[in-house]
């Protein structure tokens, strides 16, 4: 919980929708492995690239009309609020896709907690250098590529922080 709470508050620091970002990054992911190809199987997205376009330099989730499935928020409700609504939704969407992939066997405790740490190397790399000035706005200082990048890896974290909670039955 304490973890979900720190990726609610980066995330609005970074002014993010986490679910909009999560919803987008399952989007992007569900294009790098689609089910025909990585089915049972273990690999790299780069691996299919031959096949589904996405390489290392064109991974944007960056949607000129987006239409991303998120619970609407109220005047009463804040994102975060709406989030924690929405966890056991999300839940069942990662396990849907780890499944319908054939990957539970990869997704034992231990690989779920190693490509989390891996997800948090990869943001913490991005944000290392911004400084604590919080009177400066983030969306003065990156521009769009950046905060898709941002984006991206919050959602990754935090992807795989759902899916280690649905495996070990954390609640």
């Amino acid at each position: 919980r304490e973890l979900i709470t720190k990726l609610l508050v980066t995330a609005k620091h970074l002014n993010l929708d986490l679910r909009k970002s999560i919803r987008s990054k399952m989007l992007l992911n569900a294009k790098k492995y689609p089910v025909e190809l990585c089915k049972g199987k273990a690999g790299k997205y780069t691996k299919y690239s031959a096949e589904t376009g996405i390489t290392t330099e064109n991974q944007s989730t960056i949607v000129e009309n987006d239409s991303t499935n998120i619970t609407t928020t109220t005047p009463q409700m804040t994102n975060e609020e709406a989030f924690i609504l929405e966890i056991p939704i999300l839940c069942s969407e990662i396990e849907t896709f780890a499944t319908e992939r054939l990957w539970a066997k990869y997704h034992l405790p231990r690989n779920l907690v190693l490509a989390l740490l891996g997800e948090v190397g990869e943001l913490s790399e991005l944000v290392q250098w911004f400084g604590d000035d919080e009177n400066k706005l983030v969306d003065e200082l990156l521009s769009v590529e950046q905060r898709d990048k941002l984006s991206q890896e919050i959602a990754d974290v935090s992807i795989y922080l759902l899916r280690l909670a649905t495996v070990t039955g954390l609640s």
